[in-house]
């Protein structure tokens, strides 16, 4: 199970591994049973280790079950799938190239069943007859009702913002899927559903300036790429070169979004 949630501002694992902790214990064994698998682990991050190791390793006693805390120096990359693969395996902490995936040549080259914490808690309610197609927001930003929310999964943004109290009654934009990794949704493109790790993150349009936004979003880049590939590591810290000249070239800066979107691993 990947707890490993290394992305600013998305918070539903550790939410669920809090209040729903035995859960995804039971999603796993359950994966663990119907697989004949040898072993499980339990893939967390620093601080859910540090908050939660006690209580799961009450949770885990007499399991196949081990917890596995992720190296502090992984960074963001390293909750990717292949890249905690190699963090298990001692290796260098960098994704893998696919084909061939997990579920073939995963840990030690054996087949290896990885999901996150999100999924395994809802095996554990699909086994019990509880599941109720619904799913965890993180809800962050300008908005009074920040936090972690279990809504109906096929909710659009709108909805999802104005069931939780938190649509804005000043002009505003989103950032959905991700944090730092998501699209910037203007207040008429709502009426979507947020998809990828269901975060909406609000933005004033009049507290807010777009120059430290994207900036912040390329400083965290910068800091968190495994250098791997030539297209990322030069590629964002190029970004950021244009970025900080006093005239931006956008066309280049276009253009480089592109050929990183391309050639990057």
């Amino acid at each position: 199970s990947n707890a490993s949630e290394g992305e600013p501002g998305v918070a539903k694992d550790g939410y669920i591994l809090e209040h729903y902790p035995d859960k995804v214990i039971n999603g796993v064994k359950i994966a663990i049973d119907f697989l004949s698998a040898e072993k499980g682990y339990l893939f967390l991050n620093h601080n859910y280790y540090k908050k939660f190791h006690k209580k799961l390793a009450a949770l885990l006693k007499n399991s196949k079950i081990e917890i596995f805390i992720k190296p502090i120096n992984a960074g963001y990359i390293g909750g990717e799938e292949s890249a905690v693969l190699n963090a298990i395996e001692g290796k260098r902490i960098e994704p893998r190239l696919k084909p061939p995936f997990p579920t073939t040549s995963g840990l030690w080259g054996q087949p290896t069943l990885i999901n996150n914490v999100e999924t395994f808690y809802n095996v554990s309610l699909v086994a019990a007859g509880q599941y109720a197609n619904k799913r965890f927001y993180t809800i962050t930003g300008d908005c009074l009702n920040e936090g972690v929310y279990e809504l109906p999964d096929n909710l659009t943004i709108e909805k999802a913002l104005k069931q939780t109290e938190n649509y804005p009654k000043f002009s505003f934009f989103v950032v959905v899927g991700g944090s730092a990794s998501g699209v910037a949704l203007n207040s008429g493109q709502l009426r979507r559903p947020a998809g990828g790790a269901g975060s909406i993150a609000v933005y004033s349009l009049v507290k807010n300036n777009f120059k430290k936004i994207i900036k912040g979003w390329l400083d965290f880049f910068m800091n968190e790429s495994c250098g791997q590939c030539t297209p990322c590591r030069e590629g964002i810290y190029r970004l950021n070169e244009i970025f900080s000249r006093e005239k931006i070239d956008w066309p280049m800066f276009d253009n480089l979004l592109d050929n990183l979107s391309d050639t990057s691993i």
